[in-house]
């Protein structure tokens, strides 16, 4: 049998049981925060969706400011992001729509069952 030196310096198997088994445990108490971080991280791509199609639908509403065009914004079809989720507009309101007045476009947009982005928009009617 070898006669082992004090100098040679290394890790016991306990020693490494041990340490993986304290890593386990920091790493399980550390999965409820990434979890929630995930979930966070995709309503806020949800949200981020429905902010630009809102600023889409007032960029359209700008380049055709015609009041039925207006009128018809709240029928257009829902969009789905990434996540699956349907986004559509609702309580899309058009006030003093005349020739030569400034309409006011209020747009909202939901998803999820609930309110995601809203908007208004002063647009100019020729």
């Amino acid at each position: 049998m070898r006669h082992r030196d004090a100098d040679v310096a290394g890790f016991s198997l306990i020693e490494v049981v041990i340490a993986m088994f304290l890593l386990g445990v920091i790493a399980i108490a550390l999965l409820p925060a990434l979890w929630q971080g995930i979930e966070l991280s995709s309503q806020q791509a949800s949200t981020a969706t429905a902010t630009r199609y809102m600023n889409a639908i007032i960029d359209d509403a700008r380049g055709n400011p015609t009041c039925p065009y207006l009128a018809s914004i709240a029928s257009r079809p829902p969009v789905t992001d990434g996540r699956g989720v349907s986004l559509s507009t609702s309580a899309t309101t058009v006030t003093g729509c005349a020739p030569g007045a400034t309409a006011k476009l209020t747009v909202n947009v939901e998803g999820e069952g609930r309110m995601l982005a809203s908007a208004t928009a002063l647009i100019y009617v020729p």
